[in-house]
């Protein structure tokens, strides 16, 4: 039982610098030799209301709609017709066509009578879009040097002068 205990000592005391000397790291600073940034471009559309001042007719008509145009208009039309054929065999058929005549001459005249127009003026507007672009620095191209090798990364912030590596240490088999 002791040799068992002595053996897995020894077993634990050979792995642990193993496990330590596999993970192990540090850090150095590294000078950088240049700096790009990152542009990218983006669009804003920018709404813009533009307004101006337009006449416009208003035509307003009145909300009894008399017959008596079109009645007056008919008969002055039959009466006017018939007295132009009476002569004629066809008179009824010129009275009718007179009072059908008349009748409209009538509606045309009391409509007009009865309409009211002015003019307003009124605000119109219209939305127009701005296209403005801007351009934004969203990182950085980065070139540094660590040993006798110019290595190139990016970083979303200006590295400065020097720029931290982390070197991970690990044996050669």
């Amino acid at each position: 039982m002791k040799q068992l205990l002595a053996c897995t000592l020894t077993a634990c005391a050979l792995v642990a610098p193993m496990a330590v000397a596999a993970s192990s790291h540090t850090f150095v600073e590294a000078p950088v030799v240049q700096v790009e940034p990152v542009v990218r471009v983006i669009t804003h559309k920018i709404p813009h209301q533009s307004c101006h001042d337009e006449r416009v007719k208003v035509v307003q008509s009145a909300g009894d709609h008399s017959a008596t145009p079109q009645i007056l208009g008919a008969i002055i039309g039959a009466t006017t017709a018939g007295a132009l054929g009476h002569n004629s065999r066809y008179q009824p058929v010129i009275a009718g066509a007179g009072a059908v005549l008349g009748a409209s001459i009538g509606h045309d005249v009391g409509h007009n009578r009865q309409a009211r127009s002015y003019y307003v003026t009124e605000q119109r507007c219209d939305v127009d879009y701005e296209l403005r672009e801007e351009e934004k620095v969203i990182g950085y191209r980065v070139s540094y040097r660590y040993g006798d090798t110019i290595y190139h990364t990016e970083t979303k912030t200006h590295p400065g002068r020097t720029i931290r590596l982390r070197v991970d240490l690990r044996p050669m088999d």
